[in-house]
Order: C-alpha cells, then sequence, then structure tokens
C-alpha cells in the first residue's frame, strides 16, 4: 500500500531501469542507502519483512486442501524479524528465493523498521525496479484511511494491529 501513497505523504522513490545490466547492484546499493538514511535497522542491524506463508509448499498445500481455504487467516502475511546479514543481496539470490521477489532482478517485498517509523518496499514496475519509502508511515492519510475501511473485516490479530497503528501520534 505504500506505493499508493503520493511524494506530499513523504514517499520517495528510486528508480533502476530493467534494461540495464546493473540492475540488481544498482537497486542494492539505493535500497541500502534508504534504508540507512530513514531508519530501517535497529542497533543491531534488524528490521521486519512481511512474509506470505505461502512462500512453505506445506502450509500452501494445506491451504488448498481446506474446506475453508477462503478464510482470512489462510491469506495472513505476517512480520518476521530478521537481521541483515554481512553478504545480503536483496535484488539478485534474495528475490531469486522466492521470498523477496519473483526471480532474480526483480524484487517485491515489504519492511518496517521494528518501531514502525519507516515502511519500504521494493517493487516491479512495468519497465523498472524500485525501492519506495515512507518515513512515518502512521501519518499518511492514505494508510489511516485504509486501517479505518478494513476495520471490521479482518481477524482479531489484524484488527489490533489497526487500532494501534490508528491510535499511534499522527501529528506534528
Amino acid at each position: 500500500m505504500v506505493t499508493s501513497c503520493g511524494p506530499e505523504e513523504g514517499r520517495r522513490d528510486r528508480i533502476v531501469k530493467l534494461p540495464d545490466p546493473d540492475r540488481v547492484v544498482k537497486f542494492n546499493a539505493d535500497w541500502y542507502e534508504i534504508a540507512t538514511e530513514f531508519g530501517l535497522f535497529a542497533a543491531d542491524r534488524s528490521f521486519l519483512v512481511a512474509l506470505s506463508p505461502a512462500i512453505d509448499p506445506v502450509f500452501d498445500q494445506a491451504r488448498e486442501e481446506a474446506h475453508d481455504w477462503e478464510d482470512p487467516v489462510w491469506w495472513q502475511s505476517m512480520w518476521g524479524l530478521v537481521e541483515l546479514a554481512d553478504d545480503w543481496d536483496l535484488a539478485g539470490q534474495g528475490a531469486a528465493s522466492g521470498i523477496l521477489g519473483s526471480g532474480y532482478g526483480h524484487p517485491g517485498f515489504s519492511m518496517s523498521a521494528v518501531d514502525g517509523s519507516v515502511f519500504i518496499v521494493g517493487t516491479v514496475w512495468q519497465d523498472s525496479i524500485g525501492t519506495v519509502v515512507l518515513p512515518k508511515p502512521y501519518r499518511s492519510p492514505t494508510l489511516r484511511g485504509l486501517a479505518h475501511r478494513n476495520m471490521g473485516s479482518r481477524t482479531a490479530a489484524e484488527e489490533e494491529d489497526l487500532i494501534a497503528f490508528l491510535n499511534r501520534e499522527h501529528c506534528g
């Protein structure tokens, strides 16, 4: 949803054209610069990555075989606490793994600082790949409106998260 926010909400983008043979290196450098500048990392280099349970083939199969596969709990993404490794490669091996994208050079992920102070998204556009950052997402009218619209239609855990998000300081 960060990509639905505009520059007036604090959104900033870094773009690398898909045909660029150095796109993975450039994307990774842009991501690290943005992540550092906007405070993604905790002191121990930890941060949160949104994970889909569908990356687990056993979970995916169980969901497909369930009689209640439409239940939102089967589709709920979760935040995983990770630590940046010394040999990280988001847009290359990370994207190729299917966890941080859809293939080598095609990143697709959402990240948050542990304290929720910044969201960072990696995405593929029609002709480019990019890093999108939204500092202080709890101040975003777009995200706050989305949170309000989702109230009453989510799991209990998600409802609690929405309430916490909406109650966070959003002025000044």
